[in-house]
């Protein structure tokens, strides 16, 4: 196999409806989801954990981008999966980019003790990495 193949990604798996996206998006910022709430949904379309997992984190960090999502509940959501992300992550690479997704919107949480108290973390920290992971993810 050539460095050129190995090095290329997987294509992202896309099946969720816009209904399903939004149904695990609010399950996931209220009351979290592990690879158990997710068995269904992979069954249903013969999916990996995954597979589901990023596609949820792309969903969300594209409507955080786009305005419509705001950044609590995004960073709620984020919150919400990264049990099934670490629980993929003990058998299996942890799903990216759901992982640095979690990891981008978590960086918006607090101001840093060198910021200006106006400071909003989640525009001056997480909105740069969050369009940094998806125009790499784009190509």
């Amino acid at each position: 196999m050539s460095e050129m193949s190995a090095n290329r990604k997987k294509p992202m798996i896309r099946v969720l409806s816009k209904k399903e996206v939004k149904e695990l998006s609010v399950e996931a910022e209220a009351n979290g989801l592990t690879l158990s709430d997710l068995a269904a949904t992979c069954e249903k379309f013969d999916v990996a954990p995954q597979d589901v997992l990023n596609e949820l984190a792309v969903a969300v960090a594209e409507g955080y981008l786009e305005g419509s999502l705001i950044y609590d509940f995004c960073d709620g959501v984020m919150n919400g999966i990264i049990g099934a992300i670490v629980e993929v992550g003990m058998t299996d690479d942890l799903p990216q980019p759901a992982f640095s997704l979690y990891q981008a919107f978590d960086q918006g949480e607090w101001i840093r003790s060198n910021d200006p108290l106006e400071t909003v973390p989640s525009e001056k920290y997480t909105k740069p990495l969050v369009l940094e992971i998806m125009r790499a993810l784009r190509g």
